[in-house]
């Protein structure tokens, strides 16, 4: 949520005061910028501020004295390949492309061709604060890179290349950490497949996995349906997570799950996860009414439910996979930005002047800057380095605090 008026400093600064609001709150977002303290290079242990990105199935210790053995799921791996052939560093999986402080870079998942150690399923997380009521919201960009021809009569919507075009087994989720020990039959206390929350992924199509609504323990099924990303659009995509209070009041669809996707510069939206079951037929397509064909949908429940091991935990992080080895092929990434549930001040922006020449900018959230009122912005602060103290002979900018 950006505040709703822009500050504009001046050489001779005058006081200027922002209320707050109440909106949602963000709870995290990067753009994998140079500013949030990204270099390029492996992205485990970044950003060099705040929460960073981290194997999730890294209990070495356990997988040290348990493989091989026929009770483990599969073997586990620390994201990072062995040296390929006739190069002297090792391919890393998951990777900074482009980071910079302007408009930032992209998150690329790669693997490297050899069957090392990525022949198994890779996952890997971040942390925000625990949220143990919904509704939470997730905004991601993501971006498929084919190494195959794409076919010059490709269409999206009615694809019949997926045997020329192979997908690509990539999830995106909200997740409850504590859930990797559900299973506990076979102790292995590193994460695995059903113990995430909200299934959202790229494989044939972006399709999401359903379950029963409060069955949780981590069943269910993929849908299969969504649009085609193999041409290499990006999809802007978003989930909402309906977390204990379920949606408006109703406890009926606690533990639920909306998901939308859509395909860059087109202006239908897909939806390809919903959380209940009435319409059951809806038209996948919103707002295009050349492909308005209904079809079933069940009701999208959580795999793994928040809270199903530890009463205490709630959806607390960002969960990525990616699975086995899918060489040449990659994926990028961007923008990723999640929201907690309203009832959460907008931040504040404050500018005052500082004699002889400085002048002094407070914010809370996100501090941002432009040339002109309509941008666009930039991020040139971090909530942690309010306040600012700047020139006041600077060139005039205005600026907004975002959260």
């Amino acid at each position: 949520m950006k505040t709703s008026t822009v500050l504009k400093v001046l050489g001779c600064a005058s006081l200027m005061l922002l209320a707050s609001e109440t909106q949602a709150q963000l709870l995290f977002k990067t753009k994998f910028s140079a500013l949030e303290g990204y270099t390029n290079g492996w992205l485990i242990g970044q950003p060099a501020t705040g929460a960073k990105w981290e194997n999730a199935n890294a209990d070495w210790d356990w997988v040290l004295a348990n493989e091989p053995s026929p009770e483990t799921y599969s073997p586990l791996n620390n994201g990072k390949s062995w040296i390929p052939d006739g190069e002297t560093e090792p391919f890393y999986i998951a990777t900074v492309t482009n980071a910079t402080a302007i408009g930032g870079g992209q998150m690329m998942v790669a693997s490297d061709g050899n069957f090392g150690t990525n022949k198994a399923t890779y996952f890997f997380k971040i942390d925000f604060p625990k949220q143990m009521t919904g509704p939470i919201t997730v905004t991601w960009d993501w971006q498929f890179h084919c190494t195959n021809e794409i076919p010059e009569d490709y269409d999206p919507r009615t694809n019949t290349y997926h045997n020329i075009l192979p997908g690509y087994d990539f999830g995106f989720t909200l997740a409850d950490y504590a859930n990797r020990t559900a299973d506990g039959d076979i102790g292995n206390p590193n994460w695995k497949y059903n113990e995430l929350s909200t299934g959202v992924r790229l494989s044939k199509y972006q399709d999401c996995r359903y379950n029963g609504v409060g069955v949780c323990g981590g069943g269910g099924s993929w849908f299969d349906h969504g649009p085609e990303f193999k041409d290499g659009k990006v999809l802007h995509m978003k989930t909402i997570m309906y977390v204990a209070n379920g949606i408006d009041g109703d406890l009926t669809y606690v533990n639920t799950y909306d998901n939308f996707a859509q395909r860059d510069g087109e202006e239908e939206v897909w939806q390809t996860a919903k959380h209940d079951g009435d319409p059951e037929w809806i038209d996948p397509h919103i707002g295009d009414p050349a492909f308005s064909d209904p079809i079933w949908m069940p009701e999208f429940g959580m795999r793994r439910c928040p809270g199903e091991v530890d009463p205490n935990s709630g959806i607390n992080c960002i969960m990525c996979w990616m699975n086995g080895n899918q060489y040449s092929r990659y994926v990028l990434v961007s923008n990723i930005r999640v929201w907690g549930p309203e009832g959460i001040p907008t931040p504040t922006l404050r500018i005052d002047q500082v004699p002889p020449d400085k002048v002094k900018i407070t914010f809370t959230g996100w501090l941002q800057a432009a040339d002109a009122p309509q941008g666009p912005y930039r991020d040139i602060a971090l909530p942690s380095a309010s306040p600012l103290v700047i020139s006041a002979s600077d060139a005039a900018k205005y600026y907004r605090a975002e959260n």
